[in-house]
């Protein structure tokens, strides 16, 4: 296996692995409401890092946090917790779907230019801070790939063949999945180095088996977070991919926010996510899903194959 990018460093294998967390995202403009209290860095790092030391005790060795860009990615604050509680932890570059990003100075350059960005962040680090990237965040938004989208997804596909790190994406509702493979494999890039992401949120089997006959990966990657589609209907669709034969082609996580820039996007005052939530956090797998699925036949080879060998050979070259 080659060496992967963590923000501490290079490291040689991830072991068992959450493939969609986040220590912190921030919504474009989520400083704008000066109504809400400054981000108050040093209490995020405590919570973030407690929450961090209870995946310990389930065996988790890293975590990937593929924030984009433009959604307040703040590679140093990763970097800290990732030197005070030991967890590998392997950030991204890339940008957000058109409707939910920052795309105006994008829309000026060309695909080449967005590339060497891309790359430049790979090779050299993010801006002074000399942390590089592991992988690249791709995005669309629901329905269709906008002309904006389909550049920003060329360049990133450009910049993975050129540096051999693989592509993990986000897709709004189930949809552009295909386009995604279309765009990303028309670049060079094997399919075995993308993940489509967020496609456990329906319940459509059809569509998330359609993905892993095309040799891409397919996240299983929102375990509570329930507002599309109940964790029930993960939890069966999952099992039926594993007994169709697509084991090594399914990965899982929780799409996790540690912490808000700003308010929760969408969540009025007064309201607590935990109330909306309550099993959406980072061990909402290791202590409901994972039992849940040995009672319908799964085994501790099964949970090897998805958590440590299937995120190996995606970060493989």
């Amino acid at each position: 296996m080659s060496s992967i990018n963590s923000v501490l460093g290079t490291i040689e294998n991830p072991g068992k692995t959450l493939i969609h967390e986040h220590i912190l995202v921030g919504f474009p403009g989520w400083f704008l409401d000066t109504r809400q209290p400054g981000f108050k860095r040093d209490e995020a790092l405590i919570r973030v890092c407690a929450a961090f030391e209870e995946l310990k005790e389930h065996g988790v060795e890293t975590v990937v946090d593929p924030c984009p860009n433009d959604l307040g990615r703040d590679v140093e604050f990763i970097a800290e917790v990732s030197s005070r509680t030991g967890i590998n932890l392997i950030c991204a570059t890339g940008f957000y779907y058109e409707k939910a990003g920052i795309p105006y100075t994008l829309r000026y350059k060309e695909v080449d230019e967005i590339a060497d960005i891309f790359i430049n962040e790979i090779e050299n680090g993010v801006g002074s801070t000399g942390i590089k990237p592991g992988l690249l965040k791709i995005a669309t938004g629901e329905g269709v790939v906008s002309e904006y989208e389909r550049k920003i997804l060329t360049a990133a596909a450009k910049a993975a063949a050129a540096t051999e790190i693989p592509v993990l994406s986000h897709t709004e509702k189930c949809s552009c999945g295909h386009d995604q493979i279309d765009i990303v494999t028309g670049e060079g890039v094997a399919p075995g180095h993308l993940l489509v992401g967020h496609s456990d949120g329906t319940d459509d089997l059809d569509y998330q088996r359609s993905l892993a006959e095309r040799g891409v990966y397919v996240g299983f990657d929102r375990f509570g977070l329930e507002g599309q589609v109940t964790d029930e209907i993960r939890i069966q669709n999952l099992k039926q991919l594993v007994d169709l034969g697509y084991r090594q082609q399914i990965m899982m996580s929780h799409d996790y926010v540690n912490c808000w820039l700003g308010t929760v996007p969408g969540m009025s005052a007064g309201m607590s996510l935990s109330d909306v939530l309550p099993n959406w956090n980072m061990t909402h797998i290791f202590e409901r899903i994972i039992p849940a699925l040995k009672l319908e036949g799964m085994t501790d080879d099964d949970f090897d194959v998805i958590l440590k060998d299937n995120p190996a050979r995606f970060f493989s070259s």
